[in-house]
């Protein structure tokens, strides 16, 4: 193998590893500034659906919960948040609860205690 042949495949062998080494460090970034959202656990309860106080939100039309979505992809899964309309139907400042008209499915996941600013369709980073 001739000279220059050796020399473009060091460069070419070069220039793929910075490009893998950009890319990774890329993901990690982003992966980090993530808004981070704790889960929330939910039950029904007298007179609609019960949550932690700070799993409500005030969204752009009124207060909302956020639902979190799984979604799998090929390399591990992306969490969503969906923004969900909802009543507050009565405060429990003992529990620390509310009691919410709006939520009809109680498979659903909640977000509370997110550490940055939440909108429908974000990705989030779910923490324990």
């Amino acid at each position: 193998m001739s000279r220059e042949k050796r020399l473009a495949k060091a460069l070419a062998c070069g220039l793929g590893l910075v490009l893998a080494v950009c890319t990774i460090a890329a993901q990690l970034i982003y992966w980090r500034m993530l808004p981070r959202v704790r889960t929330a656990e939910a039950y029904w309860g007298d007179g609609g659906f019960v949550l932690p106080q700070e799993a409500l939100y005030a969204g752009p039309q009124g207060t909302c919960v956020y639902c979190i979505e799984e979604k799998q992809e090929r390399f591990g899964s992306k969490y969503l948040v969906k923004a969900v309309l909802v009543t507050v139907q009565a405060r429990d400042e003992k529990e620390g609860t509310v009691t919410v008209r709006g939520i009809y499915d109680d498979t659903w996941i909640y977000a509370a205690g997110a550490d940055a600013p939440l909108a429908d369709g974000a990705e989030v980073k779910v923490v324990p």
